[in-house]
């Protein structure tokens, strides 16, 4: 371990080690002991539990029989190999062979193909998603993946947007994939109709209120937008005969993900038939104390998921239904409280040290990076950092449905955040096993129950930020870290 301020604190336990770093166990407890006063007591309320003690925290696997090593972390994917994931042109049984898997997607105006003229835009441009019809033409797999882009709460957060954030009147007509994200060629749903929904609707997915009752000046559509897109599907493009809809996002479009996942069936978007399997990359909100008296909007999730609830008059779509009970609505669009409630099978990918995050309520410009370190005294951003990976490393091991293993966990290290919108999502591996394999293993779990376990996959080896040696995020040298 390098001087001080490179120590990150995490309450949730540290893997096994030998005597010759004990000393470095009790500098990071010493470092981290103004950060949280002390492990939290679990209470009934879901997602309740989040800093509690852990141990003996490994990567490692759940096995039909017993936890794989670190040489076997999936079933049907073998760790170790370093060669590149290459889509395989598959061929389809009706057809033959297939088209060549592609990268690009042509945009689609929601309110012209779904025939609703509110599903728009902040500023009342078209919503819009991207279609990419799957490789072979005959195929029944779709993935439906709703976009990040943050959220607004009112009229001056909604001001400081960036223009893409909340129109769609420069988005192209071709949209172009890195072939290692999840939506390009390399990845497992090449084969797969794919829809991703780019969000300008700054509302994560949960809103559907005009501009003129709109506290924040704009239209907020994009439950409305996702919604209609559903429905057009179903109708139009065939997903009333699909053999499987995998439905997710990234970020804001995860925690959208996360309110609707439940609410699909229930609300006749998706035919009852279906098999809905969710993909939730960083939708984890947590609630931390405040750092440095930083407690404003900005820096609070859980105050900002307050006003959206608020100001966005959308307690039914939180709710969906009945989905969600919490006494307090807002708690139902936040990742902490609503993912320990969700019946519908999922995987969740996320980093301990989630980038966003950490910068949100640290009051960053930027994220710590390869441009950009912590402002001084960096030690202090660190042990808050530790205290965070802390808490979202217990809630995310301990939820139910993990512990069930009806739903995987995909967990690294790394500063990042929303990573399979970008090439660590094939790229990036723990022990060999990359997110692409393991939402590969995922799909495979889902659709064989009893036959197949659905992943788990978990670094522990390390306790500071970025420190996992796969972490193909990079910090500079001098931030305090080594460089990744």
């Amino acid at each position: 371990f390098k001087a001080k301020r490179s120590l990150g604190c995490s309450f949730a336990g540290v893997a096994a080690m030998g005597a010759a770093r004990l000393a470095c166990l009790l500098l990071l407890l010493l470092s981290c002991a103004s950060a949280v006063s002390g492990p939290e007591q679990c209470v009934d309320e879901p997602g309740s539990c989040t800093a509690s003690a852990g141990a003996g925290r490994v990567v490692k696997a759940m096995g039909m029989e017993e936890d794989f090593n670190s040489l076997h972390l999936l079933q049907t994917h073998l760790a170790g190999s370093d060669k590149k994931r290459e889509a395989k042109l598959p061929t389809d049984p009706a057809d033959g062979l297939c088209n060549e898997p592609s990268n690009t997607a042509q945009k689609v105006s929601v309110p012209e193909v779904a025939n609703d003229a509110d599903a728009v835009c902040n500023d009342g441009t078209p919503g819009v998603y991207y279609w990419s019809p799957a490789s072979c033409p005959n195929s029944s797999k779709w993935l439906v993946f709703l976009g990040s882009g943050g959220w607004c709460w009112d009229a001056e957060s909604c001001s400081e947007r960036w223009p893409s954030s909340l129109s769609s009147k420069d988005y192209p007509d071709i949209e172009t994939y890195d072939p290692d994200s999840i939506m390009g060629n390399h990845s497992p749903f090449h084969n797969y109709n794919r829809v991703y929904l780019r969000q300008c609707s700054s509302d994560a997915w949960m809103g559907d209120i005009g501009k003129n009752q709109s506290v924040g000046q704009v239209h907020w559509r994009g439950a409305r937008i996702v919604r209609a897109t559903l429905r057009h599907l179903v109708v139009d493009r065939g997903l009333a005969e699909a053999e499987l809809l995998v439905f997710g996002g990234a970020s804001a479009g995860a925690r959208g993900a996360m309110v609707h996942l439940d609410t699909l069936k229930k609300f006749g978007l998706v035919p009852l038939k279906l098999p809905v399997l969710g993909l939730l990359d960083s939708p984890y909100y947590i609630e931390m104390p405040s750092f440095q008296n930083l407690t404003t909007a900005h820096n609070n999730y859980n105050l900002q998921t307050q006003l959206v609830a608020k100001n966005m008059h959308n307690e039914a779509i939180l709710r969906g239904g009945g989905a969600c009970n919490l006494a307090e609505a807002w708690k139902c669009g936040f990742g902490q409280y609503r993912v320990p409630l969700l019946k519908t099978p999922f995987l969740l990918i996320d980093s301990q040290y989630d980038a966003y995050g950490i910068a949100t309520y640290e009051g960053l410009a930027h994220w710590i990076g390869t441009q950009h370190c912590y402002p001084e005294p960096q030690g202090a951003h660190y042990s808050f950092a530790g205290a965070f990976a802390g808490r979202v490393y217990v809630g995310l091991t301990t939820l139910p449905q993990v512990v069930r293993k009806t739903s995987g966990l995909y967990v690294t290290t790394c500063n990042q955040h929303a990573a399979s919108e970008w090439s660590v999502f094939v790229k990036q591996k723990i022990s060999g096993i990359s997110m692409a394999d393991a939402a590969e293993q995922a799909v495979d779990a889902f659709m064989n129950p009893g036959k197949k376990m659905m992943p788990y996959v978990v670094d522990d080896t390390c306790a500071v930020l970025n420190c996992g040696q796969y972490c193909l995020s990079k910090i500079k040298a001098d931030c305090g870290v080594g460089l990744r």
